[in-house]
């Protein structure tokens, strides 16, 4: 009898152990089905097994005590020891950068009696798979200025990202979007690369920034002053309107979205309020979504594969989204990265295209907010698309031997004054942040210096596929 149970007490436990068994194994292939993994970016499976196999690296190596960080801190030590043996070409300016300057500047004058329908030009013949804004664009000063000008005819929360922003609409039914000032020009901003709210300036920074670049995809931008009592106030819709109060003199809101709150109000000074006025991109030009494969963990004690692996760049070409045999993906990456680090942005975690049944559209620079945080600090992790890669656009690496020896600097400057006196606004960057930029200039020369000198180009030394 005893026998007998014992024996229905073991196949009991056994049943119950070949359950357990098969519940476990049936959960892991569905956890590891890439329809689970890559719902919103199926394009992405690829980098999500790359950086998955990197975090089980990161972990042991976390475990054992050692650096997770090894890679992006070598790379650092490479970049700053080839500074000091610069050649000194890059230290020289280029004189033909005040071409290119007046150029510029020619673009951004006002042209008088305009045609009223101005706007079908940013609207509907600019934007395309490879630009925002054609290489050449004559009206780009007087499309500037009706953004800066137009009539605001509503005003509503923008339920887009975590920060407070409003989605305006202007004449001829524009749309576009304003984030507020939160701080001042000369704010320093502590912590991680990606710390702190949005600086609006630095949008408009970047708009002029992407075109001495030859990058013309970042979205039409201006400083704009808003008067809330008559431009917000009487034009918000209900539910902005419940986030609006005075306080004293000052109008006040907070608005709706994941951060925003009562507790966080932004506020006028007395009626005006300083902010970037972005122009929205028309309704039919569809976007999609993708994650950088360059995208940091956000948390301090993990790190990402590419910052532990020097050939992480290796298996990201091998995927069919990044070979540069087939697109020039990978080398507007490196693009992005160049930008950023110019501007110290670390917080590109997703990148846009066009969504069009077009090969090889390019990566745009939208959100740009996260930069000119402290301009004595470069993080020169954001780079590591270049020292990884080693690889560059032709067109880039001319344009930026083009604004060396503080050409770069010198340029931006003027670019943001013309901004700074059509809008009334004090000068949108410090000589701090402008210094920091040729400073930072002078790294991506040290960088591509050593890829060369490590024999990491082909033959032809720099790619360029556009």
């Amino acid at each position: 009898m005893i026998g007998r149970r014992c024996a229905l007490i073991a196949l009991g436990g056994l049943l119950v152990l070949v359950l357990t068994v098969n519940i476990y194994f049936v959960r892991m292939i569905i956890e590891d089905s890439p329809h689970k993994r890559n719902t919103k970016y199926p394009e992405n499976s690829d980098i999500n097994k790359i950086q998955e196999q990197g975090a089980v690296v990161t972990k042991m190596k976390i475990n054992k005590g050692s650096n997770v960080r090894t890679s992006s801190i070598n790379a650092e030590k490479r970049i700053k020891l080839q500074m000091r043996t610069l050649p000194s070409k890059y230290f020289k300016p280029n004189a033909n950068h005040t071409l290119l300057l007046d150029r510029l500047l020619a673009e951004l004058k006002i042209v008088p009696n305009v045609q009223e329908d101005i706007w079908v030009i940013p609207q509907r013949n600019w934007p395309d798979a490879d630009h925002l804004i054609p290489p050449t664009a004559p009206e780009l000063g007087t499309i500037l200025h009706a953004l800066r000008t137009s009539k605001i005819t509503k005003a509503e929360n923008a339920l887009l990202g975590t920060q407070l922003k409003l989605m305006l609409t202007l004449n001829h039914g524009v749309k576009a979007l304003f984030k507020p000032m939160w701080y001042n020009r000369d704010t320093l901003i502590k912590g991680p690369v990606y710390h702190g709210k949005d600086r609006h300036n630095a949008e408009v920074v970047a708009f002029h920034l992407s075109s001495l670049l030859s990058f013309r995809r970042v979205p039409i931008c201006v400083i704009r002053k808003l008067k809330l009592s008559e431009e917000i106030r009487k034009q918000a819709s209900t539910e902005l309107l419940n986030t609006m109060y005075q306080e004293g003199n000052n109008i006040c809101f907070y608005g709706i979205c994941h951060y925003c709150s009562p507790e966080d109000p932004i506020c006028g000074i007395d009626d005006l309020l300083e902010g970037v006025l972005i122009l929205w991109l028309p309704n039919d030009f569809q976007l999609s979504k993708h994650r950088n494969p360059w995208q940091r963990t956000y948390k301090k004690n993990k790190a990402a594969a590419w910052e532990m692996d020097d050939n992480y760049c290796d298996k990201v070409k091998g995927t069919k989204t990044y070979s540069v045999k087939t697109s020039s993906r990978l080398l507007d990456l490196v693009d992005t990265a160049i930008f950023d680090f110019l501007m110290d942005n670390g917080d590109r975690h997703h990148y846009e295209l066009v969504e069009a049944n077009i090969h090889n559209p390019a990566v745009l620079l939208i959100d740009n907010g996260k930069s000119l945080g402290d301009p004595d600090v470069d993080h020169f992790d954001i780079l590591a698309p270049l020292y990884q890669c080693c690889l560059i656009h032709n067109t880039t690496w001319n344009r930026l031997k083009l604004l060396s020896g503080g050409a770069l600097s010198k340029s931006l400057r003027q670019l943001l004054e013309h901004e700074a006196r059509l809008a009334s606004v004090s000068l949108l960057i410090t000589d701090a942040h402008l210094n920091a930029m040729d400073r930072r200039l002078l790294a991506v020369f040290a960088t591509v210096e050593h890829c060369l000198k490590q024999n990491k180009y082909p033959s032809s030394v720099i790619l360029d596929h556009r």
